[in-house]
């Protein structure tokens, strides 16, 4: 992962916090330092609805295979909030979070990628 765009503008990446390392085990934390201390000099953003008060990609309810009979799927939803914080890249700490995250930003085809932080410290480590 670059450590800066192609304009040479430091990267921004927003962090969405899953339900399970989040809300269910209370780790914030944890996830945003990994980042920031393999990325040390990369912009972390946080949506809105972060942290304790974040918004479920939609998998861990199942949502996953559910189609929505009216208003727009969660994952949409939480996509265009990560989306809206102008981040060059989405990061996340689970694979259901991956495969929402990467199906909403496909369905709002946007070509930001979405990347586990595990795949960022390997990255790192690579180099």
């Amino acid at each position: 992962m670059p450590l800066q765009t192609e304009e040479g503008q430091r990267l921004t990446v927003a962090y969405h916090d899953s339900c399970y390392l989040g809300r269910y085990n209370d780790i914030y934390d944890a996830p945003r330092e990994t980042l920031r201390r393999a990325l040390p000099v990369v912009n972390l953003v946080d949506p809105p609805r972060s942290r304790d008060r974040g918004l479920c990609c939609g998998a861990g309810g199942g949502r996953m295979w559910m189609e929505e009979p009216q208003g727009k799927r969660i994952n949409i939803e939480r996509t265009e909030e990560l989306l809206a914080t102008g981040a060059d890249a989405i990061a996340v700490a689970c694979p259901f979070c991956m495969t929402m995250m990467s199906d909403g930003v496909k369905a709002k085809e946007s070509n930001v990628p979405v990347l586990d932080i595990a795949e960022v410290v390997a990255a790192r480590l690579a180099r």
